[in-house]
């Protein structure tokens, strides 16, 4: 992370409770008219209606609140109704708004999000998956509802690393089971890579600075049919995205020179 001065810092202090404070504003505003209404549909259906909803509420903190300058490579490759799970790397709290914008996913997340005001109801209303990392019957439940909401043809976002990198590089643990029930259920992964996204909401402060680029790679959509195993198949799928980390890297560096 840049070294700023204390004003600096400061302004971006202020920048981040302004952002947060928006981001619930625009939560309860947009959430009572466009998501509260379908609180009596079952989950597993509703999710198809409330999704719109969190799709306009992550554009709006995208581009009006942060301002953000996408670079969006590639396109989603899969049909309106299609189920998947969305494999991505992990840089920022920005990285799901990115992904639920751009691929109308929701995800799965640490319990703590829950419990931000508007957002957390919020994105529970609209398919994201709660639970304590550290409960093993809460891990192996929340990884059920994942695969119970993309087999109903949601689409959800899982980041590997389990949590955010502090050092910008890809983490060494890296949990694919969820990739290998994709495979055994017959659903696809689409392989997805972030890259700056740090830049905006950087890890470990609460700080936030807009009009910042970053990049997003939609990488290939991974089918099951296509591989006669599931380690394998979910080694590719990472493979994919360390590939796209690698040539956002890449572009970065000579970009700089």
């Amino acid at each position: 992370m840049e070294q700023r001065p204390w004003w600096g810092e400061a302004w971006g202090f202020v920048m981040a409770g302004w952002a947060l404070g928006a981001a619930m504003f625009l939560a309860l505003t947009m959430g009572v008219f466009l998501v509260l209404p379908f609180v009596v549909v079952p989950r597993g259906r509703r999710e198809r209606l409330t999704m719109p909803g969190a799709v306009r509420w992550s554009g709006l903190v995208l581009h009006q609140v942060l301002g953000l300058q996408e670079r969006v490579e590639g396109r989603l490759a899969l049909a309106e109704d299609e189920g998947a799970l969305v494999l991505s790397n992990h840089r920022s709290w920005l990285d799901p708004l990115l992904l639920m914008h751009h691929l109308r996913s929701n995800g799965l997340s640490k319990k703590e999000v829950l419990y931000i005001p508007f957002v957390g109801l919020m994105g529970w209303l609209c398919g994201a998956v709660y639970f304590d990392r550290r409960d093993k019957d809460q891990r192996a439940r929340a990884r059920k509802e994942v695969m119970d909401l993309v087999r109903s043809g949601h689409r959800v976002q899982v980041f590997p690393e389990g949590t955010r990198t502090r050092s910008g590089r890809i983490g060494d643990r890296i949990y694919l089971n969820l990739a290998m029930d994709c495979f055994h259920a017959g659903v696809p992964v689409v392989c997805c890579s972030v890259w700056r996204t740090e830049n905006v909401l950087p890890v470990g402060v609460f700080r936030a600075w807009r009009a910042r680029p970053v990049d997003l790679v939609i990488g290939p959509t991974l089918r099951p049919a296509d591989f006669a195993d599931a380690h394998v198949f979910a080694e590719t799928c990472w493979r994919h995205v360390v590939e796209g980390v690698d040539r956002l890297a890449d572009a970065e560096q000579l970009e700089g020179r």
